[in-house]
């Protein structure tokens, strides 16, 4: 996740100022404190749902490695159960993987 857990104190202690410095003039102290201490909460919360999804977005996508044969026999037991087609098939997408991975 992005950020620390003071972020998250920093933004409920940021909305119980605002929430009591706007409704202190307007109501009891009683409900000034409950309303701000929800706001603290609720602000408090949404902070991991920000930084959650700020991680997210900044999240590299995984990269598949794959593993190559070291030397003919290796490729020749990988390639023991396909019959011709599915050969053809299999190089044929990996022409394409590789020429995809040299246009990048």
């Amino acid at each position: 996740m992005a950020g620390t857990i003071i972020i998250n104190f920093l933004l409920g202690i940021f909305g119980f100022f605002i929430v009591f410095l706007l409704s202190f003039s307007t109501n009891s102290s009683t409900t000034t404190l409950t309303r701000s201490a929800i706001t603290f909460v609720l602000f408090f919360l949404s902070g991991y749902l920000f930084r959650w999804m700020f991680a997210y977005i900044r999240k590299d996508p995984v990269k598949l490695t794959v593993m190559s044969p070291s030397n003919e026999e290796d490729l020749q037991q990988l390639m023991k159960g396909l019959n011709e087609e599915e050969t053809q098939k299999v190089a044929a997408y990996i022409r394409r993987m590789l020429q995809n991975e040299n246009d990048s």
